[in-house]
């Protein structure tokens, strides 16, 4: 009788230790769909800034002096000459000319992809967490034996 109270005891004991690692697993996933679901936001904001400088751009008058961003917080000055066609890096080094409308549907599109994504990753991370509960209640009713 000692024998098989000894195994269920170890029985247990791996028990919990496998839960807890799945438990930590968990945990870790979260963390990285949570920062992703960060980095989705932080790109929806720039996307947004982007629509809204394309808009702006359109509506100054030839002459105007603009401030254009270099990079984080570094901009410089220039005169607007021509505001109704934008450069577009395509991929591969390769730019091409697209109008205002062009240019804005093309950023929406981006923007319409970082939101599906974000909605996919948003279901992800609700199942995850609906595991990790029902794991957390798992392991604290094998604690409590």
């Amino acid at each position: 009788m000692a024998k098989e109270q000894k195994d269920i005891t170890a029985d247990k004991r791996k028990d919990l230790q496998k839960r807890f690692v799945e438990y930590q697993m968990l945990e870790q996933q979260i963390k990285q769909y949570q920062q992703q679901l960060e980095k989705l936001e932080a790109q929806t904001l720039e996307v947004s800034n982007v629509e809204q400088c394309v808009s702006d751009i359109t509506h100054a008058k030839m002459g105007d002096e603009v401030l254009v961003p270099v990079s984080g917080g570094i901009f410089f000055k220039a005169t607007m000459k021509e505001n109704k066609t934008f450069l577009v890096n395509v991929g591969s080094n390769v730019v091409v000319e697209k109008n205002t409308e062009d240019t804005l549907e093309l950023i929406r599109q981006q923007g319409r992809e970082i939101e599906k994504y974000k909605e996919n990753t948003i279901v992800q991370l609700s199942k995850l967490v609906s595991d990790y509960q029902k794991l957390e209640k798992e392991l604290k009713g094998l604690l409590e034996e």
